[in-house]
């Protein structure tokens, strides 16, 4: 059964004697976590996820393999955080509500184009080279090839009705807590909340919705 969820994506794991940092996953090492599928099972696995391809990996022996069917998949848990399907990714809770506050996480890279003559470069060609580090699988390794550099980013969202609402700034958060307006600027201009920084639009949402 487990077999019909999951499937290789990469070769063999990088085997390193010195601790690499994972630019490219959420977490800085894979963790012991839990995959909770609709049907009700639940799989142990050593888990992280993968801001590059959106994918939700694990290691298998040195293998990584890749959630292959989120649509299945009803709630990840990874180091007490919860992550959850949407739109053929994954996003995390960061407050479980009617409204939930959501983190999607994004992620550029940059790869120095192949030269064109004349001193320039090509992002056709980076592009292209990106594909190719993808579906060869250097997208899954622990390290990226020489070259690539990537530059993660995030958005805050808020779901309602089952939709997906921006909330990356306090006129967006007024949106869904318009009876609140006042306490929100009070807050925001208190506690000098910044929205780069995840704990401190978690505590406002929270707050605001006491």
């Amino acid at each position: 059964i487990f077999l019909l969820f999951f499937f290789a994506k990469s070769v063999s794991a990088q085997k390193v004697n010195e601790p690499v940092k994972l630019t490219h996953y959420v977490f800085n090492k894979f963790s012991l976590g839990t995959v909770k599928m609709k049907s009700g099972e639940s799989y142990n696995q050593v888990l992280n996820y993968n801001i590059l391809t959106n994918e939700m990996i694990f290691d298998n022996r040195g293998i990584y393999l890749a959630i292959a069917s989120p649509e299945k998949v009803d709630t990840v848990y990874i180091n007490d955080r919860k992550f959850i399907p949407l739109n053929n990714k994954f996003y995390e809770v960061l407050v479980n509500s009617k409204m939930p506050l959501l983190l999607e996480f994004t992620s550029s890279i940059n790869e120095p184009g192949a030269s064109i003559g004349f001193g320039g470069t090509s992002n056709t060609t980076a592009a292209t080279s990106f594909k190719s580090l993808v579906n060869s699988g250097g997208a899954y390794e622990l390290k990226l090839p020489d070259g690539f550099k990537v530059m993660p980013g995030f958005s805050y969202w808020v779901m309602k009705e089952g939709k997906l609402e921006k909330a990356g700034n306090a006129k967006q958060l007024i949106k869904f807590f318009s009876y609140k307006k006042d306490f929100i600027n009070d807050f925001i201009k208190k506690n000098n909340t910044n929205f780069s920084r995840r704990e401190d639009i978690i505590e406002l949402v929270k707050q605001t919705e006491q």
